[in-house]
């Protein structure tokens, strides 16, 4: 399922760690309509997978030292999820905040209309997708002091990428079936290296156009889920071209 929702700014700076409003204001919504939902989701177990991923389009911005000025003071967000469920909350918690002004960062968000988008079909075995937000090829050995971020230009950071991938459809599927996860290929077409300020800090991610071959149905879960690691902090939303 995805959508895409029309936030409304106050004014027309935001912080460069723009992906991080968008979190907090999902907490809001979820924990305003469901707390059990959200308690399951961020709190239970907060580093279990999620099955979504969002991306952000801002129009004609300019991006500052450490802000970015939208003069339109208006944000598409951009949502994808894989699990009907994870949907269905997303659209309901929409709808509960619609109107309400959600206070962050010296500014707030209004939510102010929500769509639905029509899907496309995957039904061929090779697709090529395009980046809607930052492909992040992270190498995570247990805590932030061994933890890499890697570009799709190095073989290193192919090699990483293809083992989280592996793992995310896995994550998902089960292992009984590892035997399509083992036929997946990739290669990609182009690739722009980029640092996205999260959390604090600096990473490096990738906007890239992917060519991958795999089941109908594990590239349909990409699609829908988006790609790579920390997707559901705004990375990796992909679309098919």
């Amino acid at each position: 399922m995805r959508f895409s929702v029309e936030l409304l700014l106050d004014n027309e700076k935001i912080p460069k760690d723009k992906n991080r409003m968008i979190i907090s204001l999902l907490k809001h919504n979820y924990s305003s309509y469901d707390k059990d939902y959200y308690y399951e989701l961020y709190e239970k177990h907060p580093n279990k997978m999620k099955s979504y991923t969002f991306a952000l389009y801002m129009g004609r911005c300019q991006f500052l030292r450490e802000d970015i000025l939208i003069p339109e003071k208006r944000i598409i967000l951009n949502f994808s999820t894989c699990d009907v469920k994870d949907g269905i909350m997303f659209y309901n918690s929409i709808l509960k905040n619609k109107g309400i002004k959600y206070p962050i960062n010296g500014n707030s968000l209004t939510i102010n209309r929500i769509r639905l988008v029509k899907e496309r079909p995957v039904i061929e075995d090779e697709v090529i997708f395009k980046t809607l937000s930052p492909i992040s090829v992270r190498e995570h050995k247990g805590d932030n002091k061994t933890t890499w971020y890697h570009s799709l230009n190095d073989e290193k950071g192919q090699e990483v990428f293809m083992n989280n991938l592996r793992y995310q459809i896995l994550n998902y599927f089960g292992e009984e079936r590892m035997l399509d996860v083992e036929e997946v290929e990739f290669q990609v077409l182009t690739n722009r290296e980029v640092k996205v300020k999260h959390y604090g800090i600096e990473v490096l991610a990738n906007i890239c156009k992917l060519k991958i071959k795999a089941k109908p149905y594990i590239l349909d879960f990409l699609y829908r889920a988006g790609i790579g690691s920390q997707r559901s902090s705004g990375f990796g939303m992909v679309d098919l071209v």
